[in-house]
């Protein structure tokens, strides 16, 4: 049994107050405020962080505020309407809520590679992880399954028994548009969307462990759980898709990018893009996704990877604030310090209301 941590559920763009910045930043627990109340009276207090639309951010507020609507349309807790409308009719015999404060059956211990200790910097190297999720946040986050009771569900799903209209999971699987029209990169609280001419394909990730992916007119899903915090399996879950079909591959620019650098070698990410693109007019990366693998890459401590990726970003996306934004933060953990500046003076010329961009500069010119 393996744990998907902070799994979405709804569109997280409406530009709510995060909830989870009210926690314990060290324990992920209610930390200072002490309760579910004290927690929901100061994030009423908060301003929106952007008007409903306009950006996109990971956020679990709306996941927060879902689990109050079941509560007040069904009369009960939110757990017992899942276990009822979606655990019961799936047969999901190993599927519960939990944390590292409970015993759960099975469980898989859960491990992260880590380099700090009593507040020191050392050799990196595994340990355990704790988690805690308080009850009220558990809509998003603390759900613990298999790979059998995740494929029943799917089934289930596909098949129409967790709906009472039919239509109702197209809907699901159709991408938000913000306010001037353009898709977002989010379903119904699907996180990953691939809606390209072969091989669509819905999926959703957590913890940076575990992650599904449903190919809808291939009749396929691939669901990788890991106990390895940081293994981010939604890099590699579509190479495993390939082992079905090899073409699946090829249909995703970015799993397509990904296997052909570590052949030829990260610093020909440019080069490599623009000859593919010669060839085949309908390589086009995301830039969010290019930017979140770069990311990921940065946390495992691959920094010369992530160097060349942002980079790319940069290349493919050159009135992208945030894509100059992220490449001179990464130029700035590598030591190249003018560089990282001119990067993240272009962004605030893309974006004057880059507020990070703009924290950055005033500490550098302090230093």
């Amino acid at each position: 049994m393996a744990k998907n941590n902070r799994r979405p559920i709804v569109d997280p763009y409406f530009g709510l107050p995060e909830i989870l910045k009210l926690f314990d930043p060290m324990t992920g627990n209610i930390g200072p405020l002490k309760t579910e109340a004290a927690i929901w009276e100061k994030l009423k207090t908060l301003p929106l962080e952007f008007k409903a639309g306009e950006q996109f951010s990971y956020n679990q507020t709306n996941y927060y505020l879902l689990g109050k609507i079941i509560e007040k349309l069904t009369e009960k807790p939110f757990t017992a309407d899942f276990n009822d409308n979606q655990f019961t009719i799936a047969n999901l015999k190993n599927t519960i809520f939990g944390d590292s404060r409970d015993v759960i059956p099975n469980y898989a211990p859960s491990y992260r590679y880590n380099r700090f200790f009593d507040g020191k910097k050392g050799v990196m190297k595994l340990t355990n992880t704790y988690t805690e999720f308080p009850d009220f946040t558990r809509t998003g986050a603390g759900l613990n399954s298999t790979a059998e009771d995740i494929a029943n569900w799917l089934i289930a799903l596909q098949s129409g028994r967790l709906f009472q209209k039919s239509s109702t999971l197209n809907m699901m699987w159709t991408p938000s548009t913000f306010n001037n029209g353009t898709p977002t990169s989010w379903a119904r609280g699907w996180g990953i969307t691939k809606f390209r001419k072969k091989h669509k394909a819905v999926g959703m990730s957590g913890g940076n462990r575990s992650v599904i992916m449903v190919y809808p007119d291939d009749n396929l899903a691939i669901i990788v759980l890991t106990n390895l915090a940081g293994s981010a399996p939604e890099d590699f879950i579509e190479e495993i898709a390939g082992c079905y079909d090899p073409d699946i591959v090829k249909a995703d620019p970015l799993t397509y990018l990904r296997k052909n650098l570590r052949k030829t070698g990260f610093d020909k990410a440019i080069d490599f893009v623009k000859k593919e693109q010669t060839v085949n007019p309908e390589f086009k990366p995301k830039e969010d996704e290019i930017n979140n693998w770069a990311y990921r890459m940065m946390a495992n401590d691959q920094k010369e990877e992530a160097l060349e990726i942002f980079k790319l970003n940069v290349y493919l996306f050159p009135k992208s604030w945030n894509a100059y934004d992220s490449y001179g933060e990464i130029l700035l953990k590598m030591g190249d310090k003018d560089k990282g500046i001119e990067m993240y003076r272009r962004s605030i010329e893309l974006n004057p209301e880059n507020e990070n961009g703009k924290k950055v500069l005033e500490k550098l010119s302090a230093l």
